[in-house]
């Protein structure tokens, strides 16, 4: 028999963390189910949906002097947790394959399963091991991951590639009609190189459990796997096989006809013109003038609207075409006042960069064809 107390409060933190990957309806009963692991006075919650595994830790007060594992429902047993008072005690009991949940005068009685019938992610032998901050690494992320495709027929590009070479982290993100790429520099062997891909549903994770903190999280990785452990938590993610391409050749140079402008004054613009834009293709015509941007939009109900932009331009007229969406999502990751937008002749790409602090953060854009 098994009997632990925890604060409500210190319990629902690594509960959470872990509960968002488990699903109640599941081909397995057993993965709508959490595992538990109790050890001297550490306690594991588990969860996984077999491509990626959670663990939340929690330090207990006492001592559990036999290492034991159980299993219960993971959705239930937050909801139960939620509804219970702030600060509140919550007493876990396990007898017999029954978990006992007791604050004050309510108790909850759930069905365990076997936890042997649990499937874990494989003990596998990293090829490289480095730390970085869990700010930089989020950063990282959220900096490009809003590019990978929602389902592409190439499997490679359905995910995140991360990308260790000359001292350096560099995460890139495309779905053909958009790139997004940065790089951070990490203590890291100069001569280190290796890439991976993390599937679009792992990096959303990792968005949410990484925190703007300078805590330093540690990443290992092989060509099947990748870990990443901080204090509170960590991730295993089975990885998308595949080479991606090259993608310094997708990347075009930097046009000549160059347009720096306030990134703020833009996406407001860009808001306003996209309500009469056309729903389906969300597009907006670009027309370079003589120290002018205008902006236009138009649907089929014969509806239009325009804004006009002041911008210190002097060569030739260039008329193009983008989607609002896609234009949007790359302002709102800059976190800078300006922008520079480098455009190039035909069906080229726009790349689009920080005026001022992040010269290794870079996008891409290509037109819509008429």
């Amino acid at each position: 028999m098994l009997k632990i107390s925890m604060q409500r409060e210190s319990l629902l933190k690594p509960l959470q963390l872990v509960a968002g990957v488990v699903e109640r309806r599941q081909t397995k009963p057993i993965l709508s189910h959490l595992l538990l692991t109790i050890e001297d006075k550490l306690l594991t919650f588990i969860g996984t949906d077999m491509e990626i595994e959670l663990h939340g830790f929690l330090h207990l007060e006492q001592t559990i002097k036999h290492p034991t594992q159980i299993t219960l429902p993971g959705k239930k047993f937050l909801d139960i947790c939620r509804s219970l008072p702030e600060e509140g005690i919550v007493e876990l009991t396990e007898d017999n394959g029954r978990i006992t949940v007791s604050c004050d005068r309510s108790r909850f009685v759930m069905s365990s399963l076997p936890a042997k019938e649990f499937p874990r992610a494989p003990e596998q032998k990293p090829v490289m091991h480095f730390e970085v901050k869990q700010n930089a690494l989020r950063k990282l992320i959220g900096k490009t991951s809003f590019s990978i495709p929602q389902q592409d027929v190439r499997q490679y590009l359905n995910g995140l590639l991360f990308v260790i070479k000359d001292g350096a982290i560099q995460t890139l993100a495309t779905d053909g009609h958009r790139l997004a790429v940065h790089s951070v520099p990490a203590p890291i062997v100069d001569s280190s190189f290796a890439q991976v891909i993390i599937p679009r549903k792992g990096v959303v994770e990792l968005l949410r459990l990484l925190e703007d903190s300078e805590e330093e999280v540690a990443v290992s990785f092989n060509s099947n796997l990748i870990q990443i452990k901080g204090k509170d938590f960590a991730f295993i993610s089975k990885l998308i096989s595949g080479k991606f391409p090259n993608y310094n050749k997708i990347i075009p140079k930097k046009g000549e006809k160059k347009v720096t402008i306030n990134c703020a004054e833009l996406k407001s613009a860009l808001i306003r013109v996209g309500i009469l834009s056309n729903e389906l293709f969300r597009s907006v015509h670009f027309r370079l003038r003589s120290n002018l941007l205008v902006l236009a939009a138009n649907n089929p109900d014969q509806e239009e609207a325009v804004e006009e932009l002041s911008i210190d331009y002097k060569e030739e007229n260039i008329d193009t075409i983008f989607n609002i969406g896609y234009l949007l999502d790359i302002l709102n990751s800059i976190e800078t006042e300006t922008i520079n937008i480098f455009f190039n002749k035909g069906d080229a790409g726009v790349v689009i960069e920080d005026a001022n602090s992040e010269p290794n953060c870079l996008y891409v854009l290509m037109p819509i064809r008429q």
